[in-house]
């Protein structure tokens, strides 16, 4: 919270995180008496958080993160004289300002950097909890259909853009004109 750098809280699973969250604020939760395992199946129980993905070109971000430090990416390598960088650390706390700014720094769940893949990132982990104090996933994500959906990414990626450009990351090309398409996470262990 208030962007404060702190080794990771293993103690505390994100689920957890998630169960006190609502619990705090005096939220229902839509999916008690769902096991983890059983949430994990598709169509199961109602989305109560969304995953995000905060990076960048490897360059850009092996740079944020380890400068001109000579870093091995193969499996196994030995990099105990790598030291991370204050840079990522700096951009790391604006991503989260950005994030808490934009949707309430209350609605973070997690928010947790790796360094210890190919390409440096963030994963956020946020509630879709209304100004109200409601869970609803359409009102603060997704909109009324996939159109606004849509529209509300490709919004949330310029403000992203233009929030970045101070360190050197710029846009990728839409999906809409590459036709490129995500991996699933099987595929991407492949």
């Amino acid at each position: 919270k208030g962007g404060v750098i702190l080794e990771v809280d293993k103690k505390t699973s994100i689920p957890q995180r998630i169960k006190s969250t609502f619990a705090e604020r005096g939220i229902k939760d839509p999916n008690a008496g769902l096991s983890d395992e059983a949430l994990e199946k598709p169509r199961v129980g109602v989305r109560t958080h969304a995953n995000i993905i905060l990076n960048g070109s490897n360059e850009t971000m092996r740079k944020l993160a380890f400068g001109n430090q000579d870093v091995k990416y193969e499996k196994d390598a030995d990099n105990s004289h790598v030291t991370r960088c204050k840079d990522i650390e700096t951009w790391a706390v604006d991503m989260y300002n950005f994030i808490a700014k934009k949707y309430g720094e209350e609605n973070i769940a997690a928010f947790v950097v790796h360094l210890d893949e190919s390409n440096p990132h963030c994963h956020c982990t946020l509630l879709p909890i209304t100004k109200t104090n409601k869970l609803s996933w359409v009102e603060v994500f997704s909109g009324k259909d996939k159109y606004e959906f849509g529209q509300r990414l490709r919004q949330l990626h310029d403000e992203l853009c233009e929030f970045n450009d101070k360190w050197g990351l710029k846009r990728g090309d839409s999906i809409l004109e590459t036709g490129a398409q995500h991996k699933s996470y099987l595929q991407w262990l492949k």
